[in-house]
């Protein structure tokens, strides 16, 4: 009888223990919220089936991802739309003779040079698409010292820009450049040839519309 005693006291104080291991592992515990009992590391606990152990304060707007939530939509991200292409600028070139802008081994233009500078004014400002370059560049011939035609070809070709601007145009899209006779067109050992490398070139670009 008192072996029988002594079992049964063994017995309930096991069963005493168990039930208080299983209590101390919600005690010990921290909660990943307020819903779902964590361990130490603050990860949940699960039960024997892989569920996450839900508090009495349990609530479904408390659910994770890692407890069974839907996970969230992915973010959508709006591709940054590519930039608009450059603009085409095309350039058109007008070659004027310096016999008709200037008197010989003159920067100072002629009355008819100037009828024909406001020609080409009214020309440019009647583009369809917008302007946004003007390069004038003057040429001589190979008569005369190389550095003296260099001036000479600078002097003319900013005559020719400061005229334009005087009639409208606007002056911060011009570039103005001399190359005296160091480009010519024609062969300078004849004077038709020579007549022609005296010139000054005007390139007009314009934007033209995508």
């Amino acid at each position: 009888m008192k072996i029988t005693l002594r079992i049964g006291g063994l017995a309930s104080t096991l069963a005493a223990g168990l039930l208080f291991a299983g209590s101390a592992i919600a005690v010990e515990g921290s909660t990943v919220n307020q819903s779902y009992v964590g361990d130490s590391q603050g990860k949940n606990v699960m039960d024997s089936s892989g569920n996450c152990v839900r508090t009495s304060s349990w609530k479904v707007e408390d659910m994770t991802v890692e407890c069974g939530a839907e996970p969230p939509a992915p973010e959508v991200v709006e591709a940054t739309p590519p930039p608009p292409p450059p603009p085409v600028v095309s350039y058109e070139k007008t070659t004027m003779s310096t016999t008709a802008l200037f008197d010989f081994d003159s920067d100072v233009l002629k009355e008819e040079g100037k009828v024909s500078l406001q020609e080409l004014g009214d020309s440019i400002k009647s583009k369809s698409g917008k302007v946004v370059d003007i390069d004038i560049i003057g040429h001589t011939d190979s008569t005369g010292p190389e550095d003296y035609n260099q001036g000479l070809s600078e002097r003319r070709a900013q005559a020719v820009a400061d005229y334009i601007v005087s009639e409208g145009i606007d002056g911060s899209i011009i570039d103005v450049s001399g190359e005296g006779e160091s480009n010519p067109i024609a062969s300078n050992d004849t004077r038709e040839g020579r007549a022609e490398n005296r010139r000054v070139d005007i390139n007009v670009g314009v934007e033209k519309p995508q």
